[in-house]
Protein backbone atom coordinates (compact mmCIF):
# COMPACT_ATOMS: atom_id res chain seq x y z
CA UNK A 1 0.00 0.00 0.00
CA UNK A 2 1.18 3.58 -1.04
CA UNK A 3 2.01 5.74 2.64
CA UNK A 4 -1.08 7.74 2.52
CA UNK A 5 0.82 10.63 3.34
CA UNK A 6 2.83 9.80 -0.44
CA UNK A 7 -0.28 10.77 -2.65
CA UNK A 8 -2.40 13.53 -2.56
CA UNK A 9 -5.54 12.52 -0.97
CA UNK A 10 -7.79 13.08 -4.15
CA UNK A 11 -6.10 10.65 -6.05
CA UNK A 12 -5.81 7.91 -3.13
CA UNK A 13 -9.65 8.83 -2.84
CA UNK A 14 -9.99 8.08 -6.70
CA UNK A 15 -8.00 4.95 -6.10
CA UNK A 16 -10.27 3.65 -3.65
CA UNK A 17 -13.32 4.31 -5.53
CA UNK A 18 -11.90 2.34 -8.47
CA UNK A 19 -11.18 -0.48 -6.41
CA UNK A 20 -14.59 -0.47 -4.33
CA UNK A 21 -16.44 -0.75 -7.75
CA UNK A 22 -13.96 -3.60 -8.84
CA UNK A 23 -14.64 -5.19 -5.75
CA UNK A 24 -17.94 -6.37 -6.46
CA UNK A 25 -17.20 -8.12 -9.84
CA UNK A 26 -13.84 -10.01 -8.44
CA UNK A 27 -11.32 -9.99 -5.63
CA UNK A 28 -8.73 -7.16 -4.97
CA UNK A 29 -5.14 -7.80 -3.55
CA UNK A 30 -4.39 -6.83 -0.36
CA UNK A 31 -3.06 -4.16 -0.47
CA UNK A 32 -5.86 -2.79 -2.81
CA UNK A 33 -7.85 -3.89 0.32
CA UNK A 34 -6.77 -2.03 2.78
CA UNK A 35 -6.20 1.30 1.12
CA UNK A 36 -9.93 1.05 0.11
CA UNK A 37 -10.64 0.43 3.61
CA UNK A 38 -8.23 3.57 4.97
CA UNK A 39 -10.20 5.55 2.91
CA UNK A 40 -13.20 4.59 4.16
CA UNK A 41 -14.81 2.78 1.03
CA UNK A 42 -16.24 -1.06 0.56
CA UNK A 43 -13.50 -3.21 -0.99
CA UNK A 44 -14.70 -6.83 -2.09
CA UNK A 45 -14.12 -8.36 1.63
CA UNK A 46 -13.63 -6.89 5.15
CA UNK A 47 -9.32 -6.63 5.29
CA UNK A 48 -8.09 -8.73 7.98
CA UNK A 49 -5.00 -9.76 10.06
CA UNK A 50 -4.27 -12.64 12.68
CA UNK A 51 -1.47 -10.14 13.95
CA UNK A 52 0.71 -12.98 14.12
CA UNK A 53 4.00 -12.13 15.95
CA UNK A 54 5.77 -14.68 17.79
CA UNK A 55 3.05 -17.26 17.66
CA UNK A 56 4.21 -17.72 13.92
CA UNK A 57 7.51 -18.69 14.70
CA UNK A 58 6.13 -21.94 15.47
CA UNK A 59 5.73 -23.06 12.02
CA UNK A 60 9.29 -23.11 11.97
CA UNK A 61 10.61 -24.01 15.08
CA UNK A 62 12.43 -20.55 15.89
CA UNK A 63 12.86 -20.38 19.33
CA UNK A 64 11.85 -17.03 21.28
CA UNK A 65 14.90 -15.69 21.57
CA UNK A 66 15.92 -16.37 18.01
CA UNK A 67 12.95 -14.41 17.34
CA UNK A 68 13.07 -11.34 19.61
CA UNK A 69 17.12 -10.61 18.79
CA UNK A 70 17.77 -11.91 15.70
CA UNK A 71 15.87 -10.05 12.12
CA UNK A 72 16.41 -12.94 9.73
CA UNK A 73 14.73 -15.33 12.12
CA UNK A 74 12.14 -13.44 12.51
CA UNK A 75 11.46 -12.41 9.02
CA UNK A 76 11.43 -16.38 8.45
CA UNK A 77 8.79 -16.50 10.89
CA UNK A 78 6.69 -13.61 10.05
CA UNK A 79 6.98 -14.30 6.05
CA UNK A 80 5.98 -18.48 7.29
CA UNK A 81 3.27 -16.84 8.77
CA UNK A 82 1.55 -14.90 6.27
CA UNK A 83 2.02 -17.95 3.39
CA UNK A 84 0.37 -20.43 6.45
CA UNK A 85 -2.29 -18.28 7.45
CA UNK A 86 -2.52 -15.24 5.40
CA UNK A 87 -3.27 -11.53 6.16
CA UNK A 88 -3.87 -8.05 4.16
CA UNK A 89 -1.48 -6.52 6.89
CA UNK A 90 1.52 -8.13 8.37
CA UNK A 91 2.47 -5.53 11.84
CA UNK A 92 5.98 -5.90 12.95
CA UNK A 93 6.43 -6.31 16.53
CA UNK A 94 8.66 -8.02 19.00
CA UNK A 95 7.85 -6.77 22.19
CA UNK A 96 7.58 -4.25 24.62
CA UNK A 97 11.21 -4.05 25.80
CA UNK A 98 12.29 -3.45 22.61
CA UNK A 99 13.55 0.49 23.06
CA UNK A 100 14.21 0.01 26.79
CA UNK A 101 16.54 -2.29 26.17
CA UNK A 102 18.37 0.21 24.62
CA UNK A 103 18.57 2.61 27.24
CA UNK A 104 20.01 0.16 29.32
CA UNK A 105 17.60 -1.84 30.46
CA UNK A 106 17.77 -5.24 31.58
CA UNK A 107 16.10 -7.62 29.44
CA UNK A 108 15.22 -11.46 30.17
CA UNK A 109 14.37 -13.98 27.06
CA UNK A 110 12.99 -16.93 28.36
CA UNK A 111 13.46 -19.90 26.12
CA UNK A 112 9.10 -20.51 26.26
CA UNK A 113 7.46 -16.89 26.16
CA UNK A 114 7.86 -12.90 25.20
CA UNK A 115 11.03 -11.76 26.00
CA UNK A 116 10.11 -8.97 29.06
CA UNK A 117 12.23 -6.27 31.04
CA UNK A 118 13.81 -7.56 34.15
CA UNK A 119 12.12 -5.27 36.84
CA UNK A 120 14.06 -6.21 39.76
CA UNK A 121 16.94 -3.99 38.24
CA UNK A 122 15.30 -1.16 36.79
CA UNK A 123 17.46 1.56 35.57
CA UNK A 124 15.30 4.42 37.06
CA UNK A 125 15.14 3.02 40.58
CA UNK A 126 14.16 6.35 42.68
CA UNK A 127 12.63 9.64 41.30
CA UNK A 128 16.21 11.27 40.49
CA UNK A 129 16.61 9.00 38.06
CA UNK A 130 14.33 10.11 35.87
CA UNK A 131 16.91 12.91 35.42
CA UNK A 132 19.71 10.63 34.09
CA UNK A 133 17.54 9.36 31.15
CA UNK A 134 19.44 10.75 28.21
CA UNK A 135 19.10 10.14 24.40
CA UNK A 136 20.89 7.62 23.46
CA UNK A 137 23.35 7.41 19.81
CA UNK A 138 20.35 5.62 17.81
CA UNK A 139 23.33 4.12 15.62
CA UNK A 140 24.76 2.78 18.55
CA UNK A 141 21.55 0.63 19.47
CA UNK A 142 21.29 -3.00 19.07
CA UNK A 143 17.64 -4.17 19.31
CA UNK A 144 15.78 -0.73 17.43
CA UNK A 145 18.70 -1.30 14.72
CA UNK A 146 17.75 -4.92 14.39
CA UNK A 147 14.00 -4.39 14.15
CA UNK A 148 14.64 -1.75 11.53
CA UNK A 149 16.68 -4.52 9.80
CA UNK A 150 13.80 -6.95 9.99
CA UNK A 151 11.20 -3.82 8.50
CA UNK A 152 13.70 -3.95 5.55
CA UNK A 153 13.72 -7.52 5.01
CA UNK A 154 9.81 -7.61 5.40
CA UNK A 155 9.47 -4.98 2.63
CA UNK A 156 11.63 -6.86 0.27
CA UNK A 157 10.29 -10.11 0.98
CA UNK A 158 6.26 -8.79 1.15
CA UNK A 159 6.27 -5.43 -0.20
CA UNK A 160 4.37 -6.10 -3.15
CA UNK A 161 2.23 -8.61 -1.75
CA UNK A 162 0.63 -7.22 1.17
CA UNK A 163 0.95 -4.15 3.93
CA UNK A 164 3.67 -3.60 6.17
CA UNK A 165 3.44 -2.07 9.27
CA UNK A 166 6.21 -0.97 11.78
CA UNK A 167 6.22 -0.33 15.36
CA UNK A 168 7.08 1.88 18.00
CA UNK A 169 6.68 2.03 22.10
CA UNK A 170 5.68 5.76 23.54
CA UNK A 171 7.90 7.02 25.41
CA UNK A 172 5.53 6.88 28.58
CA UNK A 173 5.55 2.90 27.79
CA UNK A 174 9.05 2.85 27.19
CA UNK A 175 10.02 4.23 30.69
CA UNK A 176 7.25 1.92 32.40
CA UNK A 177 9.40 -0.62 31.12
CA UNK A 178 13.02 1.27 32.83
CA UNK A 179 10.86 2.27 36.16
CA UNK A 180 7.92 -0.18 36.71
CA UNK A 181 4.07 0.87 35.43
CA UNK A 182 2.88 1.17 39.52
CA UNK A 183 5.85 3.55 40.40
CA UNK A 184 5.58 5.57 37.19
CA UNK A 185 1.84 6.23 37.71
CA UNK A 186 2.27 7.01 41.25
CA UNK A 187 5.76 9.53 39.96
CA UNK A 188 2.96 10.78 36.91
CA UNK A 189 0.84 12.45 39.53
CA UNK A 190 3.38 13.37 42.21
CA UNK A 191 6.77 14.57 40.10
CA UNK A 192 5.25 14.95 36.66
CA UNK A 193 7.85 17.78 35.84
CA UNK A 194 10.38 14.62 36.30
CA UNK A 195 8.71 12.15 34.21
CA UNK A 196 8.32 14.80 31.65
CA UNK A 197 12.05 15.42 31.77
CA UNK A 198 12.87 11.94 30.96
CA UNK A 199 9.84 11.61 28.23
CA UNK A 200 11.50 14.24 26.20
CA UNK A 201 14.75 12.28 26.26
CA UNK A 202 13.64 9.23 24.89
CA UNK A 203 11.39 10.66 22.49
CA UNK A 204 14.82 11.83 20.95
CA UNK A 205 15.91 8.79 20.25
CA UNK A 206 12.59 7.37 19.13
CA UNK A 207 12.16 9.71 16.53
CA UNK A 208 15.25 8.44 15.14
CA UNK A 209 13.79 5.09 15.62
CA UNK A 210 11.09 5.62 13.33
CA UNK A 211 12.69 8.23 10.73
CA UNK A 212 14.86 4.95 10.10
CA UNK A 213 11.61 2.58 9.91
CA UNK A 214 10.33 5.00 7.38
CA UNK A 215 13.06 4.70 5.06
CA UNK A 216 12.77 0.75 4.95
CA UNK A 217 9.67 1.71 2.70
CA UNK A 218 7.17 0.35 5.11
CA UNK A 219 3.34 1.75 4.80
CA UNK A 220 2.18 2.18 8.29
CA UNK A 221 3.89 2.93 11.65
CA UNK A 222 1.86 2.39 14.82
CA UNK A 223 2.54 4.13 18.11
CA UNK A 224 1.51 2.06 21.32
CA UNK A 225 0.14 4.48 23.54
CA UNK A 226 -1.05 2.01 26.02
CA UNK A 227 -1.30 3.97 29.08
CA UNK A 228 -4.18 6.81 27.58
CA UNK A 229 -7.16 4.31 28.97
CA UNK A 230 -8.19 3.79 32.45
CA UNK A 231 -5.55 1.10 32.69
CA UNK A 232 -2.69 3.87 32.68
CA UNK A 233 -3.20 8.11 33.58
CA UNK A 234 -6.29 10.07 33.89
CA UNK A 235 -6.95 11.27 30.72
CA UNK A 236 -6.11 14.83 31.33
CA UNK A 237 -3.08 13.95 33.04
CA UNK A 238 -2.03 11.35 30.15
CA UNK A 239 -2.60 14.37 27.85
CA UNK A 240 -0.63 16.47 29.62
CA UNK A 241 2.45 13.82 30.35
CA UNK A 242 2.86 12.03 27.12
CA UNK A 243 0.43 13.66 24.75
CA UNK A 244 3.15 16.56 23.15
CA UNK A 245 5.86 13.73 22.97
CA UNK A 246 3.72 11.10 20.43
CA UNK A 247 2.58 14.12 18.55
CA UNK A 248 6.08 14.89 17.73
CA UNK A 249 6.38 10.86 17.01
CA UNK A 250 3.55 10.98 14.74
CA UNK A 251 4.35 14.10 12.79
CA UNK A 252 7.62 12.45 11.91
CA UNK A 253 6.00 9.80 10.55
CA UNK A 254 3.77 11.63 8.63
CA UNK A 255 6.80 13.72 7.68
CA UNK A 256 7.94 10.71 6.12
CA UNK A 257 4.96 9.82 3.80
CA UNK A 258 4.10 6.94 5.99
CA UNK A 259 0.23 6.60 7.90
CA UNK A 260 0.20 6.74 11.22
CA UNK A 261 -1.50 4.41 13.14
CA UNK A 262 -2.11 4.08 16.88
CA UNK A 263 -2.22 0.57 18.79
CA UNK A 264 -4.02 0.95 22.58
CA UNK A 265 -4.97 -2.65 24.16
CA UNK A 266 -5.88 -1.00 27.96
CA UNK A 267 -9.76 -0.66 28.64
CA UNK A 268 -11.63 2.45 28.40
CA UNK A 269 -9.19 3.84 26.19
CA UNK A 270 -9.28 7.42 25.24
CA UNK A 271 -10.16 8.04 21.77
CA UNK A 272 -10.66 11.48 21.27
CA UNK A 273 -7.44 12.04 23.42
CA UNK A 274 -5.30 9.95 20.98
CA UNK A 275 -6.69 11.66 18.23
CA UNK A 276 -6.15 15.58 19.91
CA UNK A 277 -2.35 14.17 19.46
CA UNK A 278 -1.99 12.03 16.99
CA UNK A 279 -4.39 12.56 14.20
CA UNK A 280 -4.20 8.93 13.44
CA UNK A 281 -5.27 6.67 10.64
CA UNK A 282 -5.98 4.09 12.28
CA UNK A 283 -6.46 2.75 15.20
CA UNK A 284 -6.09 -0.74 16.81
CA UNK A 285 -7.97 -1.38 20.11
CA UNK A 286 -8.98 -4.38 22.30
CA UNK A 287 -12.16 -2.81 24.17
CA UNK A 288 -14.34 -0.23 23.81
CA UNK A 289 -12.96 3.41 24.43
CA UNK A 290 -14.31 5.45 27.07
CA UNK A 291 -17.14 7.17 25.69
CA UNK A 292 -18.78 4.36 23.47
CA UNK A 293 -21.14 1.93 25.47
CA UNK A 294 -21.34 -0.40 22.48
CA UNK A 295 -19.42 -1.29 19.16
CA UNK A 296 -22.38 0.39 17.14
CA UNK A 297 -21.86 4.01 19.04
CA UNK A 298 -18.06 3.31 17.98
CA UNK A 299 -18.85 3.38 14.40
CA UNK A 300 -21.45 6.34 14.75
CA UNK A 301 -18.75 8.51 16.81
CA UNK A 302 -15.35 7.23 15.57
CA UNK A 303 -15.92 5.11 12.14
CA UNK A 304 -15.56 8.16 9.58
CA UNK A 305 -12.53 9.78 11.52
CA UNK A 306 -10.20 6.85 11.96
CA UNK A 307 -9.96 2.80 10.43
CA UNK A 308 -10.93 0.96 13.12
CA UNK A 309 -8.63 -2.18 13.55
CA UNK A 310 -9.78 -5.01 16.26
CA UNK A 311 -11.07 -6.07 18.19
CA UNK A 312 -11.55 -10.03 18.76
CA UNK A 313 -10.69 -10.63 22.36
CA UNK A 314 -7.34 -12.83 23.30
CA UNK A 315 -9.10 -14.77 25.62
CA UNK A 316 -11.46 -16.09 22.82
CA UNK A 317 -8.64 -17.21 20.85
CA UNK A 318 -7.22 -19.08 23.44
CA UNK A 319 -10.17 -20.94 25.28
CA UNK A 320 -12.75 -20.52 22.14
CA UNK A 321 -13.40 -23.23 19.52
CA UNK A 322 -13.21 -22.02 15.85
CA UNK A 323 -16.86 -21.63 15.41
CA UNK A 324 -17.16 -19.38 18.43
CA UNK A 325 -14.30 -16.97 17.35
CA UNK A 326 -16.09 -17.09 13.92
CA UNK A 327 -19.19 -16.32 15.41
CA UNK A 328 -17.78 -13.36 16.97
CA UNK A 329 -16.03 -12.11 14.24
CA UNK A 330 -19.11 -12.29 12.33
CA UNK A 331 -20.83 -10.06 15.07
CA UNK A 332 -18.35 -7.30 14.87
CA UNK A 333 -18.29 -7.25 10.98
CA UNK A 334 -21.97 -6.85 10.80
CA UNK A 335 -21.70 -3.61 12.45
CA UNK A 336 -18.07 -2.38 11.90
CA UNK A 337 -17.65 -2.77 8.63
CA UNK A 338 -20.58 -0.56 6.79
CA UNK A 339 -18.87 2.04 4.40
CA UNK A 340 -15.15 0.78 5.32
CA UNK A 341 -12.91 2.20 7.61
CA UNK A 342 -12.82 -1.32 9.51
CA UNK A 343 -10.11 -4.01 9.62
CA UNK A 344 -10.60 -7.73 11.32
CA UNK A 345 -8.37 -8.30 14.01
CA UNK A 346 -7.39 -9.15 17.50
CA UNK A 347 -7.63 -6.92 19.94
CA UNK A 348 -3.65 -7.30 20.81
CA UNK A 349 -0.85 -9.96 19.57
CA UNK A 350 -2.09 -13.68 18.61
CA UNK A 351 -1.24 -15.44 21.52
CA UNK A 352 2.11 -16.92 20.99
CA UNK A 353 1.89 -20.17 22.75
CA UNK A 354 -1.30 -21.51 21.77
CA UNK A 355 -2.05 -23.24 18.35
CA UNK A 356 -2.91 -21.32 14.95
CA UNK A 357 -6.51 -22.85 14.71
CA UNK A 358 -8.03 -19.45 15.55
CA UNK A 359 -5.57 -17.64 13.34
CA UNK A 360 -6.89 -19.51 10.52
CA UNK A 361 -10.95 -18.66 12.06
CA UNK A 362 -9.90 -14.79 11.97
CA UNK A 363 -9.31 -15.08 7.87
CA UNK A 364 -12.17 -17.66 7.34
CA UNK A 365 -14.54 -15.68 9.40
CA UNK A 366 -13.38 -12.50 7.00
CA UNK A 367 -13.73 -14.35 3.43
CA UNK A 368 -16.79 -15.92 5.03
CA UNK A 369 -18.50 -13.36 6.03
CA UNK A 370 -16.79 -9.73 5.22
Amino acid sequence: MPPLGSLPEPLLDAVAGISSARGRWTSLTAIERVLTTFRHKEPDRVPATPILGAGARQIKGIPFPDFATKAEKAADAYCSGFEFVGGDLVVLLWDLSVEAADFGQKVIYPENSTAMCDYNDPVVKEVGDYRKVKPIDFSQTVRMQEFVKLCRIMVKRLGLRTVIGGFVFGPLGVLSMMRGAERLFRDCVLYPKEVRKACEAITRTLIEFVQAQCETGVSALAIDSLYASRNGLAKQLWEEIEGPFVREIAREIKKNGVSVAVHNCGHDLYFDAQIRSMEPDAISFAHLPDDCRTPKELKERYGDQVTLIGYIPTPLLVTGTPQEVMTACREQIDVLARDGGYILAPGCEYPPNIPLTNAFSIMKAAEKYG
